[in-house]
């Protein structure tokens, strides 16, 4: 459904930076490993963390009698990860001046174990929550499948699903809320914010709660600098909030002809981003043909903005017949870096705007019964 998608380790490796840590001695860092099934000499690396992207080798360690080690001196903490020759996958951990045990899972390497050091403490009880929401919005989409045919468990569903996905988009912030005073707690906000539509608003609350002696940390103050910079331009920047008036804009629709929102306004218009590779999208797809067939008549207009890639424009219009959007579509094929994602500060999909008449926003956020209420507020009177 969104943008930055169920993937936690892709998450989590846009978590890095070179916090000072308090608790070491000489700054020493020993990574003591244990890998039951792994066989001896394969090869483990420890690497750094590139803003998920393949992360540079700092040291390789060779495995001897299923065990490992890494010893060294860092400066601070910083976030890391593991790979082991011939497994599928990676874990993460905070490297810092402390004794660290691993423990490797081979058949579920995201599942290892980490210990050692409060940073690797906050770290697991971050990932163990994110990975409880995730599995259940998992148990979700199983509970959809069995529900087919049943309008109101369907219905019953979709509303839960949104209310988890949104406590998923919420969940670093709120989890710094209630943990603002550690290193690792530095490097996630570091991560949030560099993502594109986070809640400058809250993330600014978080900032607020960090300890100064934490930002004051030497190793801290660059990347203490940089967080505010990334919060002050956010809260800068337009954000769609009920009573704005929504940013008017000109797209191609898949026959190349140009819309442009102002002129096609209805006397109430939904604005709809999704894509044809969004699973939550389509399954919300009925609910919008319902509501438009119902409602067109009444003055209700639909402009759906696909956020599909350039080499996807056939799935898209596949996509738009298969579930009958016959409304406005547009797309310009940059995915998440579409000009109107970033104009709207969408990071998730599906995300849906109502305005009136004139371009102003009435609400946003709403799916299944919510939205359908809400079309029948406003066009039932």
């Amino acid at each position: 459904m969104f943008r930055f998608s169920l993937f936690l380790t892709a998450v989590l490796l846009c978590l890095f930076s070179a916090c000072e840590s308090n608790t070491a001695s000489k700054n020493e860092f020993v990574i003591s490993g244990k890998a039951e099934g792994v066989f001896n000499g394969v090869r483990v690396y420890l690497k750094t963390s590139e803003n998920g992207q393949k992360g540079r080798i700092t040291d390789t360690a060779i495995v001897v009698n299923e065990a490992f080690n890494f010893k060294g001196k860092i400066d601070g903490s910083e976030m890391r990860i593991l790979t082991i020759d011939g497994i599928v996958g990676q874990t993460a951990l905070v490297l810092e001046p402390e004794q660290i045990e691993v423990t490797i899972y081979k058949d579920s390497i995201y599942q290892s174990e980490v210990s050692g050091g409060n940073n690797n403490v906050i770290f697991n009880s971050y990932k163990n929550g994110y990975q409880d929401l995730v599995e259940k919005v998992s148990g979700l989409r199983q509970a959809y499948v069995l529900a087919q045919g049943d309008a109101d468990a369907i219905k019953e569903i979709q509303e839960r699903n949104t209310i988890l996905r949104s406590e998923l988009k919420d969940y670093g912030l709120n989890f710094l809320k209630q943990n603002p005073d550690s290193d690792f707690s530095l490097m996630l906000l570091d991560g949030i914010t560099g993502q594109q539509g986070f809640d400058a608003k809250m993330a600014s609350e978080v900032f607020e709660l960090m300890p100064q002696a934490l930002l004051n940390k030497p190793t801290n103050t660059i990347m203490a600098q940089k967080i505010n910079a990334k919060i002050n331009i956010a809260l800068n920047t337009f954000e769609p909030k009920i009573g704005a008036k929504a940013p008017d804009f000109t797209a191609p629709n898949p026959d190349g002809e140009m819309i442009t929102l102002s002129n096609i306004l209805g006397k109430v218009t939904i604005l709809d981003f999704w894509a044809s590779w969004c699973r939550p999208c389509r399954i919300e797809n009925p609910n919008f043909v319902k509501i438009y067939e119902q409602y067109h008549a009444k003055g209700l207009e639909i402009i759906s903005v696909s956020l599909d890639r350039n080499n996807q424009k056939q799935r898209w219009v596949e996509a738009i017949e298969k579930d009958q959007l016959n409304w406005y579509n547009v797309s310009n094929l940059k995915f998440w870096q579409d000009p109107l994602a970033q104009l709207y500060n969408v990071s998730s999909i599906p995300a849906t705007f109502i305005l009136d008449k004139d371009g102003v926003i009435l609400a946003t956020k709403l799916r299944g019964g919510a939205l359908e209420a809400k079309i029948s507020e406003l066009l039932d009177n």
